[in-house]
């Protein structure tokens, strides 16, 4: 089990932290008891973010297919 290296506390927390001269946010993994930091995460989850990303992309492409698909039929019309 981990333990602080400041206190010997065996539980720790997620704190948002937004560190000076810096222009994002981190999540800090700190002790519960005495808040010494043992570790830093992005504020973000990157895989949700390239999840969502990928499903909006998706989306995109099905619009212009149709798009796509509607200009044709209009072609069509012109030409006949």
């Amino acid at each position: 089990m981990a333990c602080c290296p400041k206190c010997d506390n065996h539980s720790f927390e997620m704190v948002e932290a937004e560190p000076k001269n810096c222009r994002f946010k981190v999540m800090f993994v700190q002790c519960s008891s005495c808040g010494a930091v043992v570790g830093v995460m992005d504020f973000f989850n990157l895989s949700t973010l390239i999840h969502e990303l990928n499903d909006k992309t998706e989306t995109i492409d099905n619009k212009l297919e149709d798009i796509e698909y509607e200009i044709g039929k209009l072609k069509k019309k012109i030409n006949a």
